[in-house]
């Protein structure tokens, strides 16, 4: 097939930016796993915006707050816990 490139404008409605390695597919549809006040994970659907090479721009499901895990993502099981590793943000 034929590959296209093109641009999207996006509009005022506010997006959380995350690392493509932040995305996880729960029975074909987008998710995030999110870290809750009790240091465990949940998965939280999200509708994506956007999709770039490296990156997604989720525009519903997340707030600013909400600590997202952006790596190992397909190793974690709902309500595990997690420890912070303290790092640059990307």
């Amino acid at each position: 097939g034929a590959s296209v490139a093109g641009r999207a404008e996006m509009g005022s409605a506010p997006v959380v930016v995350l690392p493509g390695s932040a995305l996880f597919d729960k029975d074909g549809k987008p998710a995030v796993w999110v870290v809750t006040a009790a240091s465990a994970v949940e998965l939280r659907p999200v509708v994506v915006a956007r999709y770039e090479t490296d990156r997604v721009f989720v525009s519903d499901g997340l707030g600013q707050s909400d600590l997202v895990v952006t790596a190992g993502v397909n190793r974690l099981r709902e309500h595990e816990k997690v420890r912070i590793v303290e790092g640059e943000a990307k």
